[in-house]
């Protein structure tokens, strides 16, 4: 949900059960508090992360706008969910789907990369249609939405970085390549201060101010909406954040008598 963050912040059709027994395991929730302008709290969305099986997971952000502002679906999608496996320390998407409000009517766009072929191909769902695959390209380099950049970033696939620093990172094209800039900041009272931008022919909005903890975790994010001020996202519960080592740790499985206690 949230256009800001993740920019920072499913129905899985193409991929085997989620673990041999079927279990998800959430591992993360993250509340944020939206706000725009004078209006202090004008949704809920929440930052989620869930273990489908080994090396395989699902980052969702969602949430809903509270009455009148249900209106502002351009600024307020319902659904941002990426689906990932975890190949050689970093995490690749395998679905994103973004799901939106268009003219009243609900619609779900989804990337499928299919990394044995080298091919991304995005399909696009209208309210009662058909799904529909618009178009497809080789995929020659690893491209990332903005649920893997951020999960990437707090593994600390892409190194350190340090105030002063630009990270360019592909990005979901259109089908036209796009990619994600990174500007990082000083260390603020609020966090390591992050400018994103969007650069690509069909990129829209932004910039995005964000502010990030120690684990790489939006604090705050912000962009500027003209027609009614700020945007912002603000962590609820910091003490809920996991720690980058913590995240995609393997769980035990139990077998046998020791499962049945």
């Amino acid at each position: 949900m949230l256009r800001l963050g993740i920019l920072l912040l499913s129905v899985l059709l193409l991929l085997p059960p989620p673990g041999a027994d079927g279990a998800v395991t959430g591992l993360e929730d993250l509340p944020y508090r939206v706000s725009l302008g004078v209006w202090e709290e004008v949704a809920q969305v929440h930052l989620t992360l869930k273990e489908l099986g080994p090396g395989h997971y699902l980052a969702e952000f969602s949430g809903g706008a509270k009455g009148m502002w249900s209106l502002l679906s351009r600024w307020l999608p319902e659904r941002y969910q990426t689906e990932m496996i975890l190949r050689d320390g970093r995490l690749l998407p395998l679905v994103y789907r973004e799901e939106i409000q268009v003219g009243g009517h609900r619609v779900v766009k989804e990337y499928r990369f299919d990394y044995q072929k080298g091919l991304l191909a995005y399909w696009r769902q209208s309210e009662n249609q058909e799904s529909v695959k618009k178009w497809q390209i080789p995929l020659k380099e690893p491209v990332y939405d903005s649920l893997s950049l951020l999960y990437n970033m707090r593994l600390g696939v892409f190194g350190p970085l340090a105030g002063g620093e630009t990270l360019r990172v592909p990005t979901i094209p259109t089908p036209e390549p796009q990619e994600m800039i990174l500007e990082v900041g000083p260390q603020t009272g609020q966090g390591r201060k992050i400018m994103l931008t969007i650069r690509g022919k069909s990129a829209d909005g932004g910039p995005y101010f964000i502010y990030v903890g120690p684990e790489w975790v939006p604090r705050t994010v912000w962009v500027r909406v003209l027609e009614f001020g700020k945007l912002t996202g603000h962590l609820l519960n910091p003490a809920t954040i996991m720690k980058p080592e913590q995240l995609l740790l393997p769980k035990p499985r139990m077998a046998g008598s020791e499962a049945r206690k």
